[in-house]
């Protein structure tokens, strides 16, 4: 007999949610956060990843990730990271290929492999930055390297020209906007 998840209820979310939100506010300062610059709309954390106790992944979150409208996933890995670039690209392409066979997952691999990025430049703090692209369908993710740390962006509904990215040190917003999508205060 198959036993269901547990559902937790409106006061264990909120504890969950108090309990995260602490860890990711002692850690935010660990590696270099970028937000979109003048960005109106709901910011929220997308990922934070921590291994053996060092934060490993952060990401904050432009938009919804859910439905039609733009959003911008902006991902910081550690220097010691593997590759962010290559695992985004995979995890999008899971989404709409899930490899069910070992044929299926090796001819994935290989296509992306074998894919070549389109060179652009995203402003990063005022500053012209080189980024490789590649497109997918229904958006795009571009990588590159500042000062050791991988960022890497996942994107739809908006246009590599359009993104300009600004260090952020304030992660409180971000945090409003993950508890009121994830609906834990109503």
């Amino acid at each position: 007999m198959r036993e269901e998840p547990a559902r937790l209820g409106p006061e264990e979310m909120r504890v969950r949610a108090d309990d995260q939100e602490a860890a990711i506010r002692a850690t935010a300062h660990v590696l270099p956060l970028y937000g979109l610059d003048a960005w109106g709309g709901l910011r929220l954390i997308s990922r934070w990843a921590r291994w053996d106790d060092h934060l490993e992944l952060a990401g904050l979150g432009h938009g919804s990730p859910t439905g039609s409208e733009p959003y911008v996933d902006v991902l910081v890995g550690s220097p010691t990271t593997g590759d962010v670039v290559l695992e985004t690209r995979r995890e999008q392409r899971y989404g709409t290929e899930p490899p069910r066979d070992e044929a299926a997952f090796r001819r994935i691999e290989a296509e992306l492999q074998a894919a070549s990025p389109e060179p652009v430049v995203i402003h990063v703090d005022d500053q012209p930055r080189a980024f490789q692209l590649w497109r997918h369908p229904g958006g795009w993710i571009a990588g590159t390297r500042i000062d050791g740390y991988q960022i890497v962006l996942r994107a739809r509904g908006m246009y590599p020209s359009g993104v300009r990215l600004r260090r952020v040190t304030d992660v409180e917003p971000y945090l409003r906007g993950r508890r009121q999508f994830l609906a834990v205060d109503g």
